[in-house]
């Protein structure tokens, strides 16, 4: 990690803490974001100045042999996108190292999977639950409350007015087909 990285994130972690109420409901918890991301972990940390940041996958786990409140792991990890779940610089990495034995330190940890590498972070979330461990998949940058409300959907449904004209080439096409079409005769 490079000085300017480590120190841009402390001004953010910093500038949060300074902006945020005393009174916050996630004040005294521990929490622990791996992300190689600066841009999300500025916004996370924006979020929640309280977060410890880590990068690599090792990193992670070094951080882990201390009792945390939340986890939220990233798959993708080191600028590459979609990487194979069985490296060992990955997200998944962590996982297998949380499920390899009973880490009862962690059992009341919630472990947030935040990539959006849907195959590993199903993966990751399903080996986690199975270790007994909260874990639950949020992709980062989206509300999943909000993209799972089915009840507002009903706004965003098409009014029933008529379909405009076809135009160009379709409407040509469709006149010369309804010239070889038998006609509908109308209803008695």
């Amino acid at each position: 990690m490079s000085n300017e990285t480590v120190s841009k994130a402390e001004s953010v972690s910093r500038e949060a803490s300074e902006s945020t109420p005393s009174a916050s409901p996630t004040q005294g918890r521990r929490v622990l974001f791996l992300d190689d991301d600066i841009r999300r972990a500025e916004v996370f940390l924006a979020l929640r100045p309280e977060a410890v940041w880590v990068e690599t996958a090792q990193a992670c786990i070094d951080r882990l042999a201390e009792p945390w409140d939340e986890v939220h792991l990233d798959h993708d990890l080191g600028g590459e996108r979609y990487v194979d779940v069985n490296r060992d610089d990955c997200g998944m990495e962590v996982v297998r190292w949380l499920c390899a034995r009973p880490r009862p330190h962690l059992a009341g940890a919630r472990f947030f999977i935040h990539s959006h590498h849907l195959a590993a972070a199903s993966l990751m979330v399903q080996c986690l639950l199975r270790a007994d461990y909260a874990a639950e998949f949020r992709p980062f940058g989206f509300d999943m409350v909000d993209l799972l409300a089915f009840e507002e959907m009903a706004d965003l449904k098409p009014s029933r007015a008529e379909p405009a004209a076809p135009r160009g080439w379709i409407a040509r096409w469709r006149r010369r087909l309804a010239g070889w079409l038998p006609r509908r005769r109308p209803e008695p």
